[in-house]
């Protein structure tokens, strides 16, 4: 099973199937070897999953996520962090950790800022059919103006992002749609480099880079227009969609709904939005994560082995040989019935402490790590996972209290993986209206 080989045929099967290809009709194994583009040993469960994260067995491929992959010409042949290892993982992800922790002291304003413009926008129009792609927008905005001092278009980081990968077949899979987001993507990031070369962080951002050892500037740059855009803005905003897409699904139809009933309790209490308030928020937070446990926006994550080893579990052993692809599966970890009571029903009151839900948080693994174990530079654990739940909690919080909306119709999943957890068709809104006199009262002017 060599690491750079690969299937159509289990490309499309997996494309169709999703993560639910993976078990077949196997109850509940631990390790399977199947094909998902390329061969691969999928990590199933708790106990296996872990290797994928072990980076003394398992390293990460250069520009690639198993069958799909970042295109170099659009990154201007510098390698994000994410898919490096070694020495220069450990300095592209100091950098990084330095650059968006100076974020955090203007997030709060930017965000209440461009959170009252964009709903504003959003009640005025009162039908957002393009609902999915304004949420991108708003976080865009929040995250470029935060990091870079300046925002950068929303639309030319969704063009850029659109057009950003690529599949790895053997046989060539002609598309038009993936031409024309090419083309949109290679014209979007001279752009992009420009804006953030204009920008009022840009010098700082250079100094970061001198000061971590990335030699070559751009090189930094583009680390950090990767992690903002790929990893960030893509990612929160495909939860606050699913957050909302799964409040509706639970709550339609209903006269109770505590969640509302509760974050206002504690807006109330606190008489704002702040990191305290956001922080007392029990409820909205167990929501949040039984969304991200059911539904995290990346199923999978890849790695190839280092060297041969073996995995043990309690049933096997399986021999894993140097150069392999493995898959750990995130989907099924966070849906492993040893931790997870009934872990195919949502639960929005799963991870509150009272209901024990406190020791649960460790066997979530969507930040590509334990939740409760702080990213260092050794590992790949996601770096701005504070920034991103204080952006999502504050966002879903007002949208909550202070806005209402209908969708199109209820949503549905059937987990395929290009919707990032999100249901099966576009979440859309018929009707949305926002209270911006009460929510400014909290948020300031």
């Amino acid at each position: 099973m060599g690491a750079g080989a690969s299937n159509t045929k289990g490309l499309i099967q997996q494309v169709k199937k999703g993560p639910h290809r993976l078990k077949h009709h196997l109850e509940n194994p631990a390790v399977v070897r199947t094909n998902v583009g390329v061969p691969v040993v999928a990590l199933l469960n708790q106990e296996t999953i872990q290797y994928i994260f072990n980076t003394d067995l398992v390293d990460k491929e250069r520009y690639y996520l198993g069958y799909v992959g970042v295109r170099e010409e659009l990154t201007h042949g510098y390698c994000p962090s994410m898919f490096v290892n070694g020495e220069e993982h450990r300095r592209k992800k100091a950098f990084l950790i330095d650059a968006l922790q100076r974020s955090r002291e203007t997030l709060p304003s930017v965000l209440n800022a461009h959170i009252l413009s964009h709903f504003e926008e959003w009640s005025r129009a009162r039908v957002v059919t393009d609902f999915e792609d304004r949420v991108f927008f708003l976080v865009s905005d929040v995250m470029t103006e935060s990091v870079f001092g300046s925002k950068v278009d929303g639309r030319l980081a969704l063009n850029w992002l659109q057009g950003l990968m690529k599949i790895r077949t053997r046989i060539p899979i002609p598309s038009i749609a993936r031409a024309k987001q090419h083309t949109l993507a290679s014209a979007a990031l001279p752009v992009l480099l420009k804006t953030i070369q204009e920008s009022p962080k840009y010098q700082e951002l250079i100094g970061l880079c001198h000061a971590h050892g990335i030699e070559e500037e751009e090189d930094g740059i583009v680390s950090v227009i990767f992690a903002v855009i790929f990893n960030a803005v893509a990612a929160s905003s495909s939860v606050i969609v699913t957050f909302i897409a799964r409040l509706y699904k639970e709550c339609h139809g209903s006269r109770e709904n505590n969640l509302l009933r509760a974050t206002l309790e504690v807006l109330k209490k606190h008489g704002g939005i702040t990191e305290e308030s956001l922080d007392d928020m029990k409820l909205l937070e167990s929501f949040l994560l039984e969304v991200l446990r059911l539904h995290p926006p990346v199923f999978d994550f890849f790695g190839v082995a280092k060297q041969d080893f073996v995995i043990s579990t309690r049933k096997e052993k399986v021999e894993v040989r140097k150069g392999e692809q493995l898959l750990g599966s995130c989907f099924w970890a966070q849906r492993d019935v040893s931790v997870f009571l009934r872990p195919g029903l949502f639960r929005c009151n799963r991870f509150l402490d009272e209901e024990g839900g406190g020791d649960k948080r460790k066997h979530l693994v969507f930040p590509h790590g334990s939740l409760t174990e702080p990213p260092d530079l050794d590992s790949h654990q996601c770096p701005g996972q504070g920034i991103a739940f204080f952006l999502m909690k504050a966002t879903l919080a007002v949208l909550l209290s202070y806005c209402s909306w209908e969708l199109k119709s209820i949503p549905v999943w059937s987990d395929k993986t290009a919707r990032l957890g999100k249901p099966d068709d576009l979440v859309s809104l018929t009707r949305f209206e926002f209270n911006s006199n009460k929510a400014r009262r909290v948020m300031g002017p």
